[in-house]
C-alpha cells in the first residue's frame, strides 16, 4: 500500500460513553479530525438514541459487541470509576485507546493500564486538552521567554460555588461528578487538567519531591468538594493546585507565577506579567491550540508521536493518591516522581 491510499484509508473510532462531553466535544472533534465514528457504547437508552440522531451508525449497551466492531480505536469517556472494566477488553482487541481524564481514579489502576497497553503495543492518550488553553499558554509563552526569570512558585487553583453536575447529560445520573463511588469529586473533575497545567509548566524543575495536601468534602454530595495540593519540586520550586466549590467569593485571578526576575498573574481572559525593572507585559492573546483528536489519528495511522501519553497522565494520578494520603495523615508524603 502506497503513503497516499494509506493516508486515505477509513480509521474507524468507537465512543464508550455518550455523555455530554461526548456529545458536544468528542464526536464533532473526532469527525473533523478525519475519524468515522462507527459505534457508541452507552449503558442509558436515551443517550444510544441521542448518538443514533446524529448520525452513529451503530449503537449498543453490551461491551463485547462494541469491541466486535472492527474498531482501530475508541475513546472511553464513562465516569472514571469503571475505567480498567471498559478498556481490559479494548485492549485485548488491539483497540488503540484515547481515555478522558483521569486516566484512573488510582494509580494502581492507572497504571495497569499503561502496563497493559505496552505489553500488546496499543496506543493509549489521555484528553488532557486543556494543556492547550489561552490561559495556559499566555502563562507559558511568558515563563519561557525568561520575562520573570527562573519561577520559584506557581499557583494555578479555581474557587467556585458548585461543581458542575449540571453539564452532564440530563438522560443519566448527573449526581456522579460529586458520588465518591463513581469517581466523583473535584479532585478528580478539574483535578487532572489544573495540574497538568503546572506539571507541563515545571518540565524542567526535576521531579516532584513532596506531596502536602488538604482534602476536604464539606457540601456536596460525599466526595471532595475542595482541594489544595502543595508541590515541591527538585530544583526548590513550590507549586499550589486547587479547586474550590464552596466559594461565594474567592480571588479574582487563576494563576500567580512568581520568578526571581519578576511575576505574573492571569484570569481566563488576560495576562499581567511586571519584572523587577518595572517593564510590564500584557496579554489577552489566544495561541492556537493542539488537535488531540487530530494528533491521535496520526499517531494510530501515521505512526506519529502522541501529544499527550498515559504515562504522562498517570503521574498526575500518583500524586493524586499522594495527596490523599497526605490529607488524612496531616503530614507531606515523600516522593519522587
Amino acid at each position: 500500500m502506497n503513503s497516499t491510499s494509506a493516508h486515505r484509508r477509513a480509521m474507524k473510532i468507537g465512543i464508550v460513553g455518550f455523555g455530554r462531553m461526548a456529545e458536544l466535544c468528542h464526536l464533532p472533534g473526532l469527525r473533523a479530525a478525519g475519524w468515522e465514528v462507527a459505534a457508541v457504547l452507552d449503558v442509558t437508552p436515551a443517550r444510544r438514541e441521542a448518538a443514533q440522531a446524529l448520525g452513529v451508525p451503530r449503537t449498543t449497551a453490551d461491551l463485547s459487541e462494541f469491541a466486535a466492531c472492527s474498531l482501530n480505536a475508541a475513546l472511553v469517556a464513562p465516569h472514571s470509576s469503571v475505567r480498567w472494566s471498559a478498556v481490559e477488553p479494548l485492549i485485548a482487541r488491539g483497540i488503540h485507546l484515547l481515555i478522558e481524564k483521569p486516566l484512573a481514579t488510582t494509580a494502581a489502576e492507572a497504571r495497569r493500564i499503561c502496563e497493559a497497553c505496552e505489553r500488546v503495543g496499543v496506543l493509549c492518550s489521555v484528553f488532557h486538552n486543556r494543556r492547550w488553553d489561552a490561559d495556559f499558554l499566555r502563562v507559558k509563552t511568558i515563563v519561557e521567554s525568561g520575562f520573570i526569570g527562573q519561577v520559584l512558585r506557581v499557583e494555578n487553583r479555581l474557587f467556585e460555588f458548585e461543581p458542575a453536575t449540571r453539564f452532564g447529560a440530563a438522560e443519566f445520573n448527573q449526581s456522579w461528578r460529586v458520588t465518591a463511588a463513581l469517581g466523583g469529586g473535584s479532585m478528580l473533575d478539574w483535578g487532572p487538567h489544573l495540574l497538568d497545567q503546572v506539571l507541563t509548566l515545571m518540565h524542567a524543575a526535576g521531579p516532584v519531591v513532596s506531596v502536602n495536601a488538604e482534602v476536604r468534602r464539606v457540601r456536596h454530595g460525599d466526595a471532595d468538594d475542595h482541594f489544595m495540593i502543595d508541590l515541591r519540586f527538585g530544583n526548590g520550586a513550590a507549586a499550589l493546585v486547587g479547586k474550590s466549590d464552596i466559594c461565594p467569593i474567592g480571588p479574582r485571578h487563576k494563576w500567580l507565577v512568581v520568578g526571581e526576575r519578576g511575576s505574573l498573574v492571569g484570569d481566563w481572559k488576560s495576562l499581567i506579567a511586571r519584572n523587577i525593572e518595572g517593564v510590564e507585559r500584557r496579554s489577552r492573546a489566544a495561541p492556537r491550540a493542539a488537535d488531540l483528536h487530530r494528533n491521535f489519528l496520526e499517531a494510530v495511522r501515521d505512526g506519529k508521536p502522541l501529544h499527550v501519553t498515559a504515562r504522562q497522565s498517570l503521574r498526575t494520578v500518583e500524586i493524586f493518591d499522594a495527596a490523599r494520603r497526605s490529607a488524612v495523615d496531616g503530614a507531606s508524603i515523600a516522593m519522587r516522581l
